[in-house]
């Protein structure tokens, strides 16, 4: 490994460094892979892929071993990655989109390998002398094995180790396309059809918003069939008169601007 690709992988301690290295590897602007022979590079089936697995490196799902999918006589090989995340929410979206795609899902931490061992995998090349088999959990010796010597340990310890693979062998843009659609950017929600003035919440006017404002009282002409719950006089004026729970009721509110967003 060259001077200055070794200095890149010492000074990545975190997982999102890590990330974000392994990415430049995949491009190439990193020659070398801790753990592999000098100026190891990806293998040529995997050139297709290489802008959707460096996007997920950089987007926090941590990637340093893939394969694409194909079939070549008795050689039966699925598409399959295996990797590190430590965002619970990307855990999240990566599994939903694979159950949604009908992917083959792995998931361990290292405490599944200290109380179980590594587990049976997915075997996921076959025909090609020994079988090759994602998603075995990983201890403490096998994560300082891939990053020998580095403070890269660390950061990969309390990481979830996900793999993913296409249930079926041969090219496939099903593993390809998941894992883009999971690790790209968050499609933002639909803007709510109204919003208060004064601090942008969407309570309406019988509700309360965590910046304890009185919410916004809707346009009933703009939105038909919206209507607010008849108040207790009756309790109100008794606990007015009593003295009690004051601080609970609340008092009349004066009427606020609505905004109704365009094409809403």
């Amino acid at each position: 490994m060259s001077r200055a690709d070794r200095a890149r992988w010492r000074a990545a301690h975190t997982l999102g460094a890590l990330g974000q290295t392994t990415a430049d590897w995949w491009e190439g602007t990193v020659r070398s892979l801790p753990g592999h022979r000098a100026n190891h590079r990806p293998h040529p089936t995997l050139t297709g892929h290489i802008t959707v697995l460096a996007a997920a490196n950089r987007a926090g799902f941590l990637i340093p071993a893939a394969q694409a999918g194909l079939t070549n006589g008795a050689v039966q090989q699925h598409a399959a990655v295996q990797g590190f995340v430590s965002e619970a929410a990307l855990v999240r979206r990566l599994v939903h989109a694979a159950e949604e795609a009908g992917l083959e899902i792995v998931l361990n931490d290292w405490l599944d390998f200290e109380h179980d061992g590594p587990g049976t995998g997915i075997t996921v090349t076959t025909g090609d002398g020994d079988d090759v088999v994602f998603g075995q959990a990983l201890g403490r010796a096998d994560l300082q094995a891939m990053w020998p010597k580095l403070p890269a340990v660390h950061a990969l310890m309390p990481a979830t180790q996900i793999t993913l693979v296409d249930p079926l062998p041969g090219p496939s843009t099903l593993l390809w396309a998941t894992l883009a659609a999971a690790t790209g950017p968050a499609v933002p929600a639909p803007a709510p059809a109204i919003l208060c003035r004064e601090c942008g919440c969407t309570a309406i006017s019988w509700q309360v918003c965590n910046d304890g404002c009185s919410g916004v009282r809707p346009d009933r002409r703009a939105l038909p069939g919206l209507h607010r719950p008849q108040r207790d006089h009756r309790l109100v004026e008794e606990l007015r008169r009593r003295g009690e729970g004051m601080r609970s009721v609340r008092r009349p509110l004066l009427p606020r601007r609505v905004v109704l967003l365009p094409g809403l």
